[in-house]
């Protein structure tokens, strides 16, 4: 299932992993974990078209929903994105309602964008499918995520949420603290901001999603409206592998003996 139609579905939030390596093997044990979509990311990952296309299959083999971040919202990154496979775009920090329309262009074919079509690429099955079959899946699947994360976004908000076309705001919660000036995207002094903002696009009738460094908000910021959540998966490793090395540490603390010392 695609994520726009499993989000247009669900009966609950979804959550998805932010993955910066061009490692497939990475994404398919995210796939395996069970999270409901990945966000193979451009903008500070170290993926080229090649390696973002692998990781697209492998996210196809575990049957992961599959969204990209491009560098920024030049069309020719979002094509590739889209041409390699990608079930949509979240562009970061769309700042006008211009920007928004210019995104959604580059997403959709014609009439309703300015998508180019390649008849041989991989999500045109490299020729195998129908050229109208191609553009028909894409126009009805294709998810775009406008990303929200800095003060002038929020300002433009509303007239963003009216560009159609575009699916769901997300909102780039690390970026946005330190454009407000909070100490970080945990700061209980943002929720305020974030009940703001998630009651604008609430209001507006499109889907909301949310960057969280601490889970336990999860239900808090549902509560307000937010349906769709991510995490950073290589934080959540670094994480587990120190606290594995610090449990180890303490098995062998300063009281054991000596490595090779007498009994």
């Amino acid at each position: 299932m695609n994520l726009k139609m499993k989000l247009s579905s669900a009966t609950k939030p979804v959550l998805g992993a932010f993955l910066g390596l061009p490692v497939p093997a990475l994404v398919e044990v995210i796939g395996r974990s069970g999270f409901d979509f990945i966000i193979l990311d451009g903008e500070h990952g170290s993926f080229s078209i090649e390696s973002l296309e692998e990781c697209l299959r492998a996210a196809g083999a575990v049957n992961l929903p599959a969204i990209v971040r491009p560098p920024d919202s030049n069309p020719q990154h979002i094509q590739a994105a889209l041409d390699a496979g990608a079930q949509g775009v979240q562009v970061p920090s769309v700042a006008a309602p211009a920007e928004a329309r210019s995104i959604v262009a580059a997403s959709h074919f014609p009439p309703k964008g300015r998508r180019g079509f390649g008849s041989t690429t991989r999500a045109a099955s490299y020729g195998f499918a129908p050229r109208s079959q191609v553009v028909r899946t894409a126009d009805k699947e294709i998810l775009v995520i406008a990303q929200i994360e800095t003060r002038k976004g929020v300002e433009n908000l509303s007239e963003i949420l009216a560009v159609d076309g575009v699916d769901m705001v997300f909102l780039g919660t690390s970026d946005l603290s330190l454009d407000y000036g909070y100490a970080s995207p945990s700061d209980p002094a943002m929720i305020p901001l974030l009940k703001e903002i998630i009651g604008i696009i609430r209001r507006s009738g499109k889907l909301c999603g949310l960057h969280l460094a601490d889970l336990k908000l999860a239900p808090q910021m549902q509560e307000l409206g937010v349906t769709y959540f991510t995490i950073a998966s290589l934080a959540l490793i670094g994480q587990f592998l120190q606290s594995k090395f610090k449990e180890f540490e303490q098995i062998f603390s300063l009281e054991a003996k000596p490595l090779g010392s007498s009994i």
